[in-house]
């Protein structure tokens, strides 16, 4: 290295340490270049892993198929056969709303008619 070049100075002292006449060779250079560029394509890698789970998991609308024409039709011929009260009838009703309040907002429910395949199901027993 050029002589003069001052790597800390002493203001207590006024002594001046100079660089080091050593240098890394190319070998110890090369490798830490290469261990900082692992180091920054793993954190990237996680980054961008992470981001795209959070997108997927808390923000993308995701399409559900509830069966609710089903679900009444069941419900309306146990009752019809007397196997159901009409206390009975209305609480299971009340549990079909709660049901479906209880999607969550980044979910669509539609019919369960309307699906062909490929979508999520959601059990309303």
């Amino acid at each position: 290295m050029a002589e003069g070049v001052i790597l800390e100075s002493s203001a207590d002292s006024g002594e001046k340490k100079e660089a080091s006449e050593v240098r890394p060779d190319a070998e110890t250079c090369r490798h830490r270049r290469s261990v900082l560029w692992l180091t920054v394509v793993i954190i990237s890698l996680l980054v961008s892993v992470l981001s795209v789970f959070s997108y997927d998991r808390f923000f993308a609308q995701k399409i559900i198929a509830v069966d609710m024409k089903g679900y009444i039709t069941k419900q309306r011929d146990l009752y019809l056969e007397g196997k159901l009260t009409d206390a009975q009838f209305r609480a299971n009703i009340d549990k079909l709303e709660e049901a479906i309040k209880g999607i969550p907002s980044n979910k669509v429910a539609i019919m369960g008619d309307v699906v062909l395949k490929n979508a999520e199901q959601k059990n309303l027993q």
